[in-house]
């Protein structure tokens, strides 16, 4: 199938109508630059053509003939507004209470981990030194086990919070990916 010059451009703007126009321009001034560059080294419109990969296309069979949007809306309309509506109902029905209670419990874990581990000193402040040595033995002994137990559960709570901010932080990634309608 012969193609002449003109009919290249015509195609070639049919390919490229869901580009910006100046983007449409670019493309276009750079084969036009190529064509005149052939020509003048003595090559013909048919080899021009062949030499760029150019396929023809009938504009009738073209998958982009009638459509003249070929990328989607840029977004608006009732489909956002309604999915963030249901998301919304849902994460209030659904998804609020497992998070205050999770997040509840997270706290106060990781509240009695710290006091755990500050109790030696809060012991010695509060009580002063015992009046016998085996109240004194005793107390140190509770509060170094409590201290231990503090510091052991402060590092597990630590992780445990991050890994409930971070599925915390996908849930709500997914939540706007749905209201995106990605």
């Amino acid at each position: 199938m012969l193609m002449s010059k003109a009919d290249f451009f015509l195609q070639l703007r049919t390919r490229l109508r869901g580009l910006p126009p100046e983007e449409q321009e670019n493309i276009l001034g750079v084969y036009e630059d190529l064509f005149r560059q052939a020509e003048a080294g003595g090559k013909s419109e048919e080899e021009i053509i062949r030499s760029l990969g150019f396929i023809p296309v009938p504009v009738e069979q073209s998958p982009r003939a009638h459509n003249h949007r070929p990328y989607p809306p840029a977004g608006g309309g009732l489909r956002p507004f309604a999915a963030a509506c249901a998301l919304l109902l849902f994460n209030l029905i659904f998804a609020l209470a497992p998070f205050v209670a999770i997040a509840s419990l997270l706290f106060s874990f990781s509240l009695v981990a710290v006091l755990f581990a500050f109790s030696l000193v809060w012991v010695i402040i509060g009580t002063g030194i015992p009046p016998t040595l085996e109240v004194l033995l005793l107390e140190v002994f509770a509060t170094m086990t409590l201290s231990g137990i503090g510091v052991l559960l402060g590092a597990a709570m630590w992780k445990l919070n991050i890994a409930f901010w971070s599925l915390v932080k996908r849930y709500i990634a997914l939540n706007l990916r749905l209201v995106r309608g990605d």
